[in-house]
């Protein structure tokens, strides 16, 4: 008799699902550890940023600058892994929940959708801070010459009471005399004259008294000008502080040229950690010239940092932000990196009142105007 061959079946219990299923299983375990270790690497990253607002920057504490400057970055990153641990049913996620819940207090920092729009008490002055890139960095590229006229045209359109320029530039004497001419009085520090350049403080109240804190190791410049307004003098800082001096296209050019993401990393975080020690105490310079003054006084400019930063938590100790308290939608003021980056501020005493805080999307510079009333 021919011989029987028995065959197993391929799909009986035990044997081809069992193996299937172990293979997915793995799968998803090799999942679960990576979702693990992302959770715990943007839980440590976003604590790191929540403590580098506190420490002065040494050079002990230099790396924790990065944490506070990608703020929005990593808290993006920990919200999708959030995200995805909630829908996979992940006890991590509660991990990530925990890291996230300190940023309630950083988010009107950054955005703001409840903006109450009622009038407060007191006397208002409308005032604008905006870094005009020394006339020459207009997103759409326009020649210097002309766009010095848009920068006072949309300046005269607005019609504020005080404005506070950083990198401010014009070729001669009879040229900035000429700009805003229609707002009287004008306090100015220039780093260089030809052409011109510098901080500028124009307004339309008299001005009683003048300085400037001069820097050392830089042209960033902090001035300061006593207005007389109506029966009280008010004193406003212009601040323009230190710089990261980092183009990130130029430094994805020399990259992809060289190659070498190494030196170019080390090189970044060289600059960084020299600006942030430069702008510490700058910040420190300020201070002690905000203690030393016996009116009201409001700071404003271009920190070059962000509200998660020691820089901004050290300057808004003991006042109100603008956007924090009159903003709407996103706060963000540096042009190339909307909608994240916000570096322009005016900051004011706490028995003042802020109105009507807006961020005006013109493109004169790689910055955005920051315009808002103060009331008195």
């Amino acid at each position: 008799m021919p011989r029987v061959h028995k065959y197993k079946n391929m799909a009986e219990p035990g044997r081809g699902s069992k193996g299937k299923k172990s293979r997915r299983q793995g799968h998803f375990s090799l999942g679960d550890l990576l979702l693990k270790l992302f959770a715990i690497a943007g839980a440590l990253a976003l604590l790191l940023s929540y403590i580098s607002v506190y420490l002065k920057p040494s050079q002990l504490s230099s790396v924790l600058m990065f944490f506070g400057l990608y703020y929005i970055p990593i808290l993006f990153f920990n919200l999708i892994i959030f995200i995805i641990a909630l829908l996979r049913l992940r006890f991590i996620a509660l991990l990530s929940f925990i890291a996230l819940l300190p940023t309630l207090f950083y988010a009107d920092l950054f955005v703001n959708f409840s903006r109450n729009d009622e009038v407060p008490d007191g006397q208002p002055f409308k005032i604008v801070t905006y870094n005009v890139g020394k006339m020459e960095l207009a997103l759409d590229k326009t020649a210097k010459a002309a766009n010095i006229l848009r920068v006072d045209e949309f300046l005269r359109q607005e019609d504020p009471d005080i404005v506070c320029l950083q990198e401010f530039s014009a070729q001669s004497e009879y040229d900035y005399s000429q700009f805003l001419a229609a707002m009287p009085y004008r306090h100015h520090y220039f780093a260089s004259t030809r052409p011109i350049y510098g901080n500028v403080i124009f307004s339309k109240y008299p001005i009683v008294d003048t300085g400037q804190i001069k820097f050392e190791g830089g042209t960033n410049m902090c001035i300061w000008a006593d207005l007389y307004m109506d029966g009280q003098i008010i004193r406003v800082y212009n601040c323009h502080l230190q710089s990261n001096s980092i183009s990130f296209t130029n430094l994805i050019q020399r990259m992809a040229a060289k190659g070498e993401l190494k030196s170019e990393v080390r090189e970044v975080h060289e600059k960084l950690r020299g600006s942030n020690t430069l702008r510490a105490g700058q910040v420190e310079d300020i201070l002690a010239n905000c203690s030393t003054c016996p009116y009201p006084l409001v700071i404003c400019g271009d920190f070059n940092d962000t509200p998660v930063s020691h820089t901004y938590y050290r300057l808004r100790k003991g006042r109100l932000d603008s956007f924090a308290e009159a903003g709407k939608g996103f706060g963000a003021s540096y042009a190339y990196f909307w909608p994240l980056l916000r570096i322009d501020y005016i900051l004011f005493p706490k028995d003042f009142s802020a109105y009507r805080n807006e961020i005006k999307r013109v493109k004169y510079s790689d910055h955005y105007p920051v315009c808002t009333y103060i009331y008195r």
